[in-house]
């Protein structure tokens, strides 16, 4: 059985250029991997992120600040 949305996109891509498929494809099967991601926390990791909830708006730093600070802190 083939959904609507489905035909849709085959409808659209129907003569679309291989390498524009190949994006495609590469974008699809990184979002389905998304998908199937479990992350596991430790308990400081939690604790971390239970604090930056807690921050008032004004607290809050620029995502370029936070991404070096978990990636000094956890190495992501």
């Amino acid at each position: 059985m083939e959904s609507a949305t489905l035909k849709n996109i085959n409808k659209i891509l129907k003569d679309a250029p291989e390498n524009i498929l190949e994006r495609i494809l590469g974008y699809i099967e990184g979002i389905l991997e998304e998908e199937n991601t479990d992350f596991k926390l430790s308990e400081e990791q939690k604790e971390s992120l239970r604090q930056i909830k807690k921050r008032s708006y004004k607290q809050h730093t620029e995502i370029d600040a936070f991404l070096n600070e978990m990636s000094s802190k956890y190495g992501i």
